[in-house]
């Protein structure tokens, strides 16, 4: 495990927060605010696009720990050089809308050629929703065979969702919030939960197994630094109320009628999950 010291703490107190500014967001006064605002309410990390103008900048501005994403180990090995903490194969979002899919074996490729470049750099890897539940679970265990550091958890694009009620709130993070759960009953490796996550989802992300979560989108729709502050500490005080409330949701799960909807394939896995 190589997990950067300046973000083990919160990661081994089930605490990590990371504020994403956006694969293919390079609009430098955005990503600018978005970073001040994640420094100010003391976020653990922020995810940036791979691109060194905007990692220097950050750097000649801000200290907070900086991880950048993906989809080219070579891209990410080159801002490595320019000495961020953490490198992320990841953030799909932008390739669904176009009808880009991403396989187990092209992740792994990516994940191989970055890991034995980089050994010694923290390395998390999304694992695509588009992957069947047990095509998740086989990929973080091979990924955590080669040495991946953290994985992430995603769920529907987010973009393709508009709701903004509370079932429309809900929906946009069960996808993510079930992958967490599978893969943390199966693994061992620290897990981060992104894609729709809010006030309301952000405590459920660590009860279903989460060391860390990670927000965007709703970051991005406001308009100045203050409010992104405001939501980070909305979102932190809501994990924080609910680390006291902790509950197993093991009973409920496995008294479900769950196993009746599931094919034989699904049930063998669903029973090792609960095991």
């Amino acid at each position: 495990m190589t997990i950067s010291s300046s973000i083990t703490n919160d990661f081994t107190n089930k605490l990590a927060l990371k504020v994403i500014t956006g694969l293919n967001n390079f609009n430098m006064k955005k990503v600018k605010q978005m970073t001040q605002a994640a420094e100010i309410a003391k976020a653990t990390y922020v995810d940036i696009a791979a691109d060194i103008n905007i990692i220097n900048e950050l750097r000649s501005n801000s200290t907070i720990p900086i991880c950048v994403s993906s989809i080219s180990a070579q891209t990410l090995i080159k801002c490595q050089k320019a000495d961020v903490q953490i490198l992320e194969i990841g953030n799909y979002d932008s390739f669904y809308e176009q009808g880009r899919l991403f396989s187990s074996k092209e992740i792994m490729n990516i994940s191989k050629d970055t890991k034995y470049s980089l050994p010694n750099t923290t390395l998390c890897v999304t694992i695509p929703h588009v992957l069947r539940v047990e095509e998740q679970i086989e990929l973080t265990r091979d990924l955590e065979r080669i040495g991946v550091d953290i994985v992430q958890t995603e769920g529907k694009s987010t973009s393709l969702s508009k709701n903004g009620d509370l079932s429309g709130i809900i929906g946009r993070a069960a996808s993510t919030c079930s992958s967490t759960y599978a893969i943390s009953q199966n693994s061992n490796m620290p897990i981060v939960s992104a894609s729709g996550i809010s006030a309301l989802t952000a405590p459920i992300s660590f009860l279903y197994g989460a060391s860390g979560i990670g927000i965007g989108n709703n970051i991005r729709q406001l308009s100045n630094i203050t409010s992104m502050v405001m939501y980070i500490y909305e979102i932190q005080t809501a994990i924080e109320n609910n680390r006291s409330n902790k509950q197993d949701i093991n009973h409920s799960i496995s008294r479900s009628s769950i196993n009746c909807n599931l094919s034989p394939s699904k049930i063998k896995v669903h029973n090792k999950i609960l095991q």
